[in-house]
């Protein structure tokens, strides 16, 4: 039988007076774990590209007074087995914040590319025009309920709930959208999530969070859940 865990509900507007979330010291190692290997990346077969960390643009908006959250996969490192590199540094952004963060953004890194799409703001390295800083707007429910209740780490930032990050890597899987090449990297993550927080989900929450996804995900979620604990393999729909 699954145990709900209890959850409590995080006010962004007083970051300063909350006490950091349970593990927020796993999520801030974790985190300087997947920036160390991005950078060791880039300083190997990238040596000319834009060196930019998340620790950079966490200070940036919080300088510039952005309410977001740190999404991605430095923002899921903590809840994976062991962190990974990635290309680029994700932000969900609070609808109301987002112009002000495009400016902080260009102010500081004023060579960078901007590229406006319907559901983010993305910057581009001008070196090979792939993205360093991804803006993500709050346009669907799953991504607006992601700020109803993120964990604080430290006195910085906050990332998703496990739950959301489940699902956003769920939602990114099922995405008509997206190269199968990623996909399985976010199959990859998905797992790794399951398998080493397994017993910390609330699954009356995953289901939730799996139909604002789309219709009947909720129950394929909590599938993809036992199958990948169990180390089954999970395929992907064509569209």
């Amino acid at each position: 039988m699954v145990t709900v865990r209890q959850k409590r509900v995080t006010r962004l507007s007083s970051r300063e007076e909350e006490p950091p979330c349970p593990g927020a010291t796993r999520h801030v190692r974790a985190l300087g774990i997947s920036s160390e290997l991005t950078q060791i990346y880039r300083r190997m077969y990238k040596p000319a590209a834009a060196m930019i960390t998340p620790t950079d643009v966490i200070r940036l908006l919080n300088r510039a007074r952005v309410k977001f959250i740190l999404m991605g996969t430095h923002g899921i490192s903590g809840w994976r087995g062991e962190p990974r590199a990635t290309q680029d540094v994700d932000v969900l952004i609070r609808k109301s914040d987002h112009s002000k963060a495009i400016k902080a953004v260009q102010k500081a890194y004023p060579d960078l590319v901007l590229q406006e799409l319907p559901v983010v703001t993305r910057f581009l390295d001008p070196l090979d025009q792939k993205p360093v800083i991804d803006l993500m707007k709050p346009e669907e429910d799953l991504y607006r309920e992601a700020f109803k209740n993120p964990l604080r780490v430290g006195k910085t930032h906050y990332v998703p709930n496990l739950e959301v990050a489940l699902a956003c890597k769920y939602a990114a899987m099922m995405s008509q959208w997206r190269d199968s090449e990623k996909k399985h990297l976010d199959a990859a993550d998905f797992i790794s999530m399951v398998k080493a927080r397994h017993e910390q989900i609330a699954f009356d929450l995953l289901f939730s969070l799996g139909e604002m996804v789309r219709k009947g995900g909720g129950t394929e979620i909590q599938r993809l859940v036992e199958e990948a604990r169990s180390g089954r393999l999970f395929g992907f729909p064509r569209s």
